[in-house]
C-alpha cells in the first residue's frame, strides 16, 4: 500500500507539472502579465470597500493594503516583483486596527520613511494603544495625500500631534478616545474640528461636555455629511439643531443614539416653539437618522434611559428630509406621530426601528401599515426592515393580529424583529407563507407563545427553517423548499457561509483525488491482489476441513471480539 501511495503521489506531481507546462505554452500564466497590469488589478482589489455585514447575501471580508499586499506578494515570484515595482500604488487604504495588526511607532515610521505610504489616503489605527505622537509626525511629514484617519480607542496621542494632520483631513474618527482628564479629552475633540470635515465620528466619549456641542455648528461647515455622536456625553446635552441645520445643511447621516448618556438630550431652541416658526431649513439630504434612547445594563436586566425625543423633535429633524433609515427606539412617540414624516408619503423609508414605542403594538401597526392609509401603497413597496422588539426590549404588545397586518401589507419585507411578542405558530407560519420570497431574517426569540420546536429553530433566524420546525411539530410533511440545502447555505450568516463553502471545495478536491485513485490501473498491484485472494481462499478451505471441538460448539456467544489469524 505504501508503494502504491508513493506512485500515486509521483503521478499527481508529474501531472501537475505537465499542466503547468501546458498553461505556460498557452501563455495562460498570470505571472506573464505585464507588471503594470498586475499592479492595476491589485490596486483595484486593495481599494474595494468591505461588504456590508448585515446583508446575508454577501460575504464579509477585510480589504485594503493589509492583507491584500502581503497575500499577493506571496503567490509567486512574478507577483512579488510586481508589488515591489510600485508599492505606493497599493498602499493607499490601510487598516492596522488592533486585533488585525499590532503596529508600533517604529513600524509606522519605517513605512513612512521608505516611501511606501507616499500615496496613502486612508489609515485606521483604532485601538492601537501603544502609538504616540511620533507616528502622527511621521504621517504628517511623509503622507501628503492622507485624508481619512481613525484613531479610536487611543490614549497616548495628543492635540499637538494631531493638529497638523487635522488641517487636511476630510474624515476623522475619534470614538472612545481618552486623555489624562476630561478637560484634555474635550480639548482634543474640539481642536480637531475644521470646516473641511465631511465625516466626523465622536462616539462613546463619555467625557464630552456641552461646550463641544455649542461650538460644533461654528467649526463645521457645508462639507459635513456624516455626524456620529452616539453614546457620548454623561450630562444632559442641548443640541443646537436649528443652527446646525443652517451651518451644515448637507448632512446625510446623523447618529444620536444614547446621546447624553442616562441624562439624555433635548433641542435648543425648543422644537415645540420653533418647529412651526417658518424659518426651519431642514436637512434635505438626510438619509439616516438614529435618535434611539440609551440602554442601561444592571444586575436585574436592561432598562431604557429617559428620552426627550417627541413628535416635535422628530418633526424638526426630519423636516424636508427623505429619510431611508429611522431609529426611534425608546422614544416618547406613537404611531400617530410618524404621520408627519415625509418618507412615509414619498415611499423612501426602508428601515424602521421602533422598539418600546407606540408603534410596537397591534394598534400602532394597524394605524401605520393598514391598507386604507394614504401612504399604504408607497410604504408597502419601500419598507424592508422592521424592528419592534429585541432581546432586551421585548415587543409585548404585538400579537397575531399585528403580525397578520405586517405579513399582508408589507410586500417587500426582508427582516422582521418581534422578539418577545405574544404570537403563535399559526401566525408565524402565515407570515412565512406570505413573504417567503423576500423575507430573509425573522427574530422571534423570547416569544413564549411559540412551540418549543419553533423557538429552537428561531436561533438561526431562518424563516424557512422555522416553518419546517412548526410543520414537523404538527406531524405534517415538510416541503422540499424548506429542506433545500442550497437555500439554507445561501442565507447562512457570512462567516458560516464562507467556512461552509471552503469545506465544500475541500471535499470536492478530495473526491476528485478519490476518483483518480479508483480509476488508476496498476497491473503489478492487480497481480499481487489476485495472489492474496488465492491464498485466502486456500486458507478458508483448510479451516473448513478442521472439525470443530464439542466444547467450542457448545460455548455460548458472548459478543467478544473475534480475532482471525491469516498466514502470508
Amino acid at each position: 500500500m505504501a508503494q502504491r501511495a508513493a506512485r500515486l503521489k509521483r503521478e499527481r506531481a508529474a501531472a501537475s507539472r505537465e499542466e503547468a507546462r501546458a498553461m505556460k505554452r498557452a501563455r495562460l500564466d498570470w505571472a506573464d502579465l505585464p507588471s503594470e497590469i498586475l499592479v492595476l488589478v491589485m490596486q483595484r482589489i486593495a481599494e474595494l470597500p468591505a461588504d456590508d455585514a448585515e446583508d446575508p447575501s454577501r460575504e464579509t471580508h477585510r480589504l485594503g493594503a493589509v492583507p491584500t499586499v502581503p497575500r499577493v506578494a506571496s503567490v509567486c515570484r512574478g507577483w512579488r516583483h510586481a508589488v515591489a515595482s510600485d508599492p505606493r500604488a497599493l498602499w493607499r487604504v490601510v487598516d492596522l486596527s488592533y486585533g488585525w495588526a499590532r503596529p508600533s511607532d517604529a513600524i509606522v515610521r519605517r513605512y513612512c520613511a521608505n516611501g511606501d505610504w507616499a500615496r496613502l489616503t486612508s489609515l485606521s489605527l483604532a485601538d492601537c494603544a501603544v502609538l504616540t505622537d511620533a507616528s502622527l509626525r511621521a504621517l504628517h511629514q511623509h503622507c501628503p495625500e492622507l485624508v481619512s484617519l481613525d484613531v479610536s480607542g487611543t490614549s497616548k496621542m495628543t492635540l499637538a500631534g494631531m493638529k497638523p494632520l487635522g488641517e487636511r483631513l476630510t474624515e476623522l474618527t475619534l470614538d472612545r478616545v481618552k486623555q489624562r482628564s476630561m478637560g484634555a479629552t474635550n480639548q482634543l475633540v474640539s481642536g480637531m474640528l475644521t470646516d473641511k470635515l465631511a465625516r466626523l465620528s465622536v462616539a462613546d466619549v463619555t467625557g464630552l461636555d456641552r461646550g463641544f456641542i455649542r461650538n460644533l455648528h461654528k467649526c463645521c461647515g457645508l462639507a459635513l455629511r456624516h455626524l456620529n455622536l452616539s453614546h457620548s456625553g454623561m450630562h444632559h446635552q442641548n443640541l443646537p439643531w436649528l443652527e446646525l441645520q443652517r451651518s451644515c445643511p448637507n448632512i446625510e447621516t446623523l447618529f444620536l443614539n444614547g446621546f447624553g448618556g442616562a441624562s439624555g438630550w433635548s433641542t435648543v431652541p425648543n422644537a415645540q416653539g420653533a418647529a412651526f416658526a417658518g424659518d426651519v431649513p431642514g436637512w434635505q439630504n438626510l438619509k439616516t437618522l438614529h435618535v434611539g434612547a440609551a440602554t442601561r445594563t444592571h444586575s436585574t436586566g436592561h432598562s431604557l434611559t429617559p428620552s426627550y425625543v417627541d413628535a416635535f423633535v422628530l418633526d424638526a429633524l426630519t423636516r424636508n428630509a427623505n429619510v431611508e433609515d429611522l431609529d426611534v427606539t425608546g422614544c416618547a412617540i406613537s404611531a400617530v406621530h410618524l404621520w408627519g414624516i415625509p418618507s412615509l408619503w414619498l415611499g423612501a423609508l426602508r428601515c424602521l426601528r421602533a422598539a418600546k414605542t407606540g408603534f410596537a403594538s397591534d394598534e400602532g401597526i394597524e394605524f401605520l401599515a393598514a391598507v386604507d392609509r394614504p401612504w399604504a401603497s408607497s410604504l408597502a413597496r419601500s419598507l424592508e426592515t422592521v424592528e419592534l422588539g429585541t432581546s432586551h426590549m421585548n415587543a409585548n404588545d404585538v400579537s397575531d393580529r399585528g403580525l397578520d397586518v405586517l405579513s399582508t401589507n408589507l410586500t417587500n419585507l426582508r427582516a422582521l424583529g418581534v422578539a418577545g411578542a405574544d404570537i403563535t405558530d399559526r401566525a408565524l407560519e402565515r407570515l412565512v407563507d406570505a413573504r417567503h420570497k423576500t423575507l430573509r431574517v425573522v427574530d422571534v426569540l423570547g416569544c413564549r407563545g411559540l412551540s418549543r420546536a419553533a423557538r429552537q429553530a428561531a436561533h438561526g433566524g431562518e424563516p424557512l427553517q422555522i416553518r419546517a420546525a412548526i410543520r414537523k411539530e404538527r406531524g405534517e410533511t415538510v416541503s422540499d423548499e424548506d429542506d433545500d440545502d442550497k437555500k439554507e447555505e445561501e442565507h447562512l450568516v457570512p462567516r458560516r457561509r464562507a467556512a461552509a463553502r471552503a469545506v465544500d471545495r475541500f471535499e470536492e478536491i478530495l473526491d476528485s483525488d478519490d476518483d483518480a485513485n479508483e480509476n488508476w490501473i496498476d497491473e503489478d498491484e492487480n497481480e499481487d491482489e489476485e495472489e492474496e485472494e488465492n491464498e485466502e481462499e486456500e486458507y478458508d478451505e483448510e479451516e473448513d476441513a478442521i472439525p470443530a471441538s464439542p466444547a467450542a460448539a457448545a460455548a455460548p456467544h458472548t459478543g467478544a471480539l473475534k480475532i482471525v489469524m491469516r498466514r502470508r
